[in-house]
């Protein structure tokens, strides 16, 4: 049996070893972690083990089928994500494998407006309970019979006051004013996934016309004709 030489081929691995790979995927409607939208494009990051594989002087780097973790963004995550570096703790990402396993899909997001009406309904309840307090403390106090209320006392009551005035002139506008600049966000956001889905479409439509294009090219007929005998040859 003779030596393989070159063409024997040599595996080697190492824990270390591993293949990222980055994708466009398309799908019905997929909700991610961070995003209000239901996505049908958007970005996925895969991580698997991988062995180089060495044969004909040359090495080739392949992966294991499983996946050691996969990730979905948006595309506007995904572009935050590699223009924004060393920001915090980076951008929001949906776990959709790890381990090679698969993982329960991320649940629908609350509705914006739901939330922002909850922080209100919540600052309001909040701020009608301290004035009903107030009140009754005051009617208690101009009960006949009762005790007139000391400067301790008044000032008690004069701060509360204070403390509803502040919820109605600052903790309301401060709720509508994040609403307004959570819409810009979520607007800035829209028109990102917009636009990267678009220029996804013309880029898969161009590649189809290309394609069809190169299917439907007749090539030339380049032949050699036959030559007859004593043609072509040198008198």
């Amino acid at each position: 049996m003779g030596n393989k030489g070159l063409s024997e081929e040599i595996v080697e691995k190492h824990e270390s070893y591993g293949m990222v790979g980055i994708n466009r995927c398309s799908s019905s409607g997929s909700f991610l972690f961070g995003s209000m939208a239901n996505h049908r494009s958007f970005i996925t990051l895969s991580v698997k083990r991988a062995s180089r594989r060495r044969s004909l002087a040359n090495d080739r780097f392949s992966a294991e089928s499983r996946d050691l973790i996969e990730i979905e963004m948006t595309h506007s995550q995904f572009g935050e994500l590699i223009t924004s570096p060393g920001m915090g703790d980076g951008v929001p990402c949906t776990i959709r494998a790890f381990d090679g396993k698969l993982l329960e899909a991320c649940p629908e997001p609350e509705r914006m407006v739901s939330k922002f009406e909850g922080d209100l309904k919540a600052t309001t309840k909040e701020t009608v309970s301290l004035l009903q307090d107030l009140t009754n403390q005051l009617d208690e106090a101009l009960l006949p019979g009762n005790k007139a209320l000391g400067k301790k006392e008044l000032g008690v009551l004069l701060q509360g006051l204070k403390s509803a005035l502040q919820s109605v002139t600052d903790s309301i506008p401060f709720i509508e004013q994040s609403f307004g600049e959570e819409m810009e966000i979520q607007i800035d956001k829209a028109i990102t996934e917009i636009e990267a889905v678009g220029s996804h479409m013309i880029h898969k439509t161009g590649l189809n016309a290309l394609a069809k294009a190169n299917a439907d090219l007749a090539l030339p007929d380049l032949r050699t004709p036959m030559l007859g005998k004593g043609e072509g040859e040198t008198k």
